[in-house]
C-alpha cells in the first residue's frame, strides 16, 4: 500500500464513520463542560496595608519620595526600625493560628477555622473536594484551617514599599472576614514589636546611665579619700600629684559618656510616651470582589476538540495498523531473503 492508497483509505474510513466521530466529540465537549459547571467559583479581596509612623520631621525625605515614586529599589522589611520581613510575618504560622483561632461575630461566633472546613465541605463530590470527617478537636481543626490559609492567602511588597494582602475563598463573607483579621493580626503584631523595642531601648539607656552615675560617685569618694589622706604633705611630689591628676583624667572621660548616656534615656523615653506605631488600610477588603471560575463554553470547545481528534484516532486505527503491518512483513521479507554472492573484479 503506498502512502496515497493509504491517504485514500484514511479519508473514505473518516467520511464513513463520521457520524461516530462527531458523537464522540460531543460527548467529550458535555464532560468537559460538566467538568467545568463544577468548578468552584472563588473570589478574591486585595488589600493593601501602609505603616504611619510618628517622626520628629513632618517633611518627607527625597529617599522616601523615592520610593512613593518607584524611582529606588523598596524596602525589603516593612520599617527601617522592625527586623523582620513583613511578608514572612504575613506567611508565619503564627499569624495563621492567630488568624484560624479568631472568631466571627456576624458569622454565628465561629472561629475561621470552623468556618473554612464548612465551606470546603459545602463542595464535596465528583471531581470536587473530598470531604473533611468530624469531629476535630481544636488542635487538628487549627491545624486544618492554619494550612487552608497558606493555601488561600498571598502577601506582597510592591514597588513603592506598600504591602499588599490577598485572599480567596468561594464564601464572600468570609473573604471579608478573614481579610479584616489578617490586617488586625499582623498590625498587632507590628505594634507590640514597636513597643517591645521602645521599651528594651529605655530600659538599655535607663541602666547605662545608671551604671555610669555610680561611677561618677566612686571617682567622686577617691578624689574625697586623696584629699583627705594628703594633709600636710607636698602636694608637688609625684606620687601625691599623679593620682589626683589620673582621676580627674577619668572624671572627664566617664563625664562625658553620662552626658551622652542621659541624652539617650531622655530620647529613649520620650519614643517610648510619644510615638504610636499605626498599620493604615489604604484599600479596604470590600466587595465587589474578582472571581475566578473555569469557563464551561471554553471548557465544552476543547472537549469538543480533543474528543473530534480522538474519535479520529479510533476510526483510523484499523487501517493505519493495516499499513504498518503490511510496512513491517516487506521489511521482514526482505530481511530474511539472502544475500546475492558478490561478483570476483577481473
Amino acid at each position: 500500500m503506498t502512502n496515497i492508497e493509504l491517504i485514500k483509505k484514511l479519508l473514505k474510513r473518516l467520511k464513513k464513520y463520521s457520524w461516530i466521530i462527531l458523537i464522540i466529540g460531543l460527548g467529550f465537549g458535555v464532560l468537559f463542560y460538566f467538568i467545568a459547571r463544577q468548578s468552584v467559583v472563588n473570589y478574591t479581596a486585595k488589600s493593601t496595608v501602609f505603616p504611619l509612623n510618628s517622626t520628629s520631621d513632618n517633611t518627607i525625605s527625597t529617599s522616601a519620595i523615592s520610593n512613593i515614586l518607584g524611582l529606588s529599589d523598596a524596602p525589603k522589611s516593612f520599617t527601617a526600625e522592625a527586623a523582620i520581613n513583613i511578608v514572612e510575618l504575613a506567611f508565619s504560622r503564627r499569624t495563621r493560628e492567630a488568624v484560624a483561632s479568631a472568631k466571627v461575630p456576624s458569622l454565628k461566633n465561629k472561629t475561621i477555622a470552623e468556618l473554612l472546613v464548612e465551606e470546603y465541605n459545602r463542595h464535596t463530590g465528583f471531581m470536587q473536594n473530598e470531604p473533611i470527617k468530624g469531629p476535630l478537636d481544636s488542635a487538628t481543626l487549627m491545624n486544618i484551617g492554619s494550612d487552608m490559609l497558606y493555601g488561600a492567602f498571598n502577601a506582597k511588597i510592591n514597588k513603592n514599599g506598600i504591602l499588599e494582602l490577598y485572599f480567596t475563598n468561594s464564601n464572600t463573607d468570609l473573604v471579608r472576614a478573614v481579610s479584616y483579621i489578617y490586617i488586625d493580626k499582623i498590625s498587632e503584631f507590628y505594634i507590640d514589636l514597636k513597643k517591645k523595642k521602645a521599651q528594651i531601648d529605655f530600659e538599655f539607656a535607663v541602666k547605662k546611665a545608671d551604671s555610669l552615675k555610680l561611677v561618677l560617685d566612686k571617682l567622686d569618694e577617691k578624689k574625697i579619700q586623696l584629699n583627705e589622706s594628703t594633709f600636710f604633705t607636698n602636694q608637688e611630689l609625684d606620687r601625691y600629684s599623679l593620682p589626683k591628676i589620673n582621676l580627674e583624667n577619668d572624671k572627664q572621660t566617664v563625664q562625658s559618656q553620662y552626658y551622652y548616656a542621659v541624652n539617650n534615656r531622655e530620647a529613649a523615653a520620650y519614643k517610648l510616651q510619644k510615638e504610636t506605631p499605626i498599620i493604615e488600610a489604604l484599600d479596604k477588603p470590600e466587595g465587589p470582589y474578582i472571581p475566578s471560575a473555569k469557563n464551561p463554553k471554553v471548557y465544552a470547545i476543547i472537549g469538543l476538540l480533543l474528543g473530534l481528534v480522538i474519535g479520529a484516532i479510533l476510526i483510523s486505527w484499523k487501517v493505519i495498523s493495516q499499513y504498518v503491518g503490511a510496512e513491517l512483513n516487506k521489511a521482514i521479507e526482505k530481511a530474511s531473503q539472502p544475500k546475492e554472492p558478490a561478483t570476483p573484479k577481473a
